[in-house]
């Protein structure tokens, strides 16, 4: 079963912690694929980017995310598409240079919604049980 986009909009947004799990998830399997294939730290960096750029833009979560139930949806209801991945993409960058502050912020924001997710439109939600996620 697959929900709209419309319909994710009303299920429960996600703060900073399950958001931190999936992304030590998603940390952890590109550790092992980059120490399989690459073994050097800056392969690392650059196939986590694409990989949550692909993995955004082709079904709006990550491994990790789909393993924690969470989906990143866009605030005016449209499909989320490889423009707003980019955009949320490089928005964490700013996200995680003061300290990683920017991915904290949802943890206080009134529409729990890190830097990212305010420069790219979009927020974080808990999917409903039995929605297929990947």
């Amino acid at each position: 079963m697959t929900l709209p986009t419309l319909d994710l909009a009303a299920a429960p947004r996600v703060a900073f912690w399950p958001r931190f799990g999936a992304a030590l998830i998603d940390f952890l399997l590109i550790g092992f694929i980059n120490v399989f294939l690459f073994s050097e730290m800056r392969s690392f960096w650059l196939l986590f980017a694409a990989y949550h750029f692909a993995m955004w833009a082709w079904k709006g979560t990550t491994l990790g995310g789909s393993v924690l139930g969470l989906r990143v949806i866009r605030l005016d209801g449209r499909a989320l598409d490889w423009q707003t991945s980019l955009v949320r993409l490089l928005g964490s960058v700013v996200s995680l240079i003061p300290l990683g502050l920017g991915f904290m912020w949802a943890s206080w924001d009134e529409q729990v919604q890190s830097w990212h997710d305010r420069v790219a439109g979009t927020v974080v939600v808990k999917s409903p049980r039995g929605v297929t996620l990947v």
